[in-house]
């Protein structure tokens, strides 16, 4: 079977098209369209990401010369060989941009979790500069103080996990999205009682 040569392109319900895949290679290298864009193909709807992966790294489609020289089927430069301005990218290009960006998420998804336990010290150091102002602080008051910053540290780092995970639902990886969401959530409330048992020792009177 033949590969096509138009192609529409759908975003929130909206059909465009039909293009031909130079068109869509211009648009998707000047950013009018991105790799989560839908592409009709036989029939079908899948996101120009997974039309790139399955037409394969290098290979070109068939079709009109024009179509050809759309997405380049040269072969990707050397390494520390830069790209002339304005140079069409290769689809394998296209494809590991897209695949390290998303392995960038899911790192920093996971980064966030650990932070829950990370930043609560560091938030505390505001309550040390602050007995440092004021030692007649009442040991009360400093705990008091050390609960809302250890919920701060614990908790902040929950609103980015979520951040994260609208990237990941994007890209078809709701499965990280929960884990991450559910690992933020528990390290989270652990980390809360775990330094709020600490800093309630390091302020309680000693008799």
């Amino acid at each position: 079977m033949s590969r096509p040569t138009q192609f529409r392109l759908r975003w929130k319900g909206a059909v465009t098209g039909p293009f031909p895949l130079s068109r869509v290679s211009e648009m998707l290298r000047a950013s009018e369209i991105s790799l989560l864009h839908n592409i009709e193909v036989d029939d079908s709807w899948m996101t120009v990401r997974d039309y790139l992966r399955a037409t394969g790294l290098n290979r070109a489609p068939t079709g009109s010369a024009g179509d050809t020289a759309g997405l380049g089927a040269d072969a990707p430069p050397p390494p520390g060989a830069e790209l002339a301005f304005g140079a069409p990218l290769s689809p394998e290009a296209m494809r590991n941009a897209a695949g390290e960006s998303l392995e960038r998420a899911v790192r920093e998804g996971y980064l966030w979790c650990g932070s829950t336990f990370l930043l609560p010290p560091l938030f505390s150091l505001l309550v040390y500069a602050w007995h440092i102002i004021s030692p007649d602080t009442p040991p009360l008051s400093l705990f008091i103080l050390l609960t809302f910053t250890t919920a701060v540290g614990c908790f902040l780092p929950v609103t980015f996990v979520r951040k994260v995970g609208i990237t990941l639902d994007q890209e078809g990886l709701a499965e990280i999205r929960q884990t991450q969401a559910t690992l933020s959530i528990l390290l989270a409330c652990l980390g809360f009682v775990l330094w709020l048992w600490c800093f309630w020792f390091l302020v309680h009177p000693r008799p």
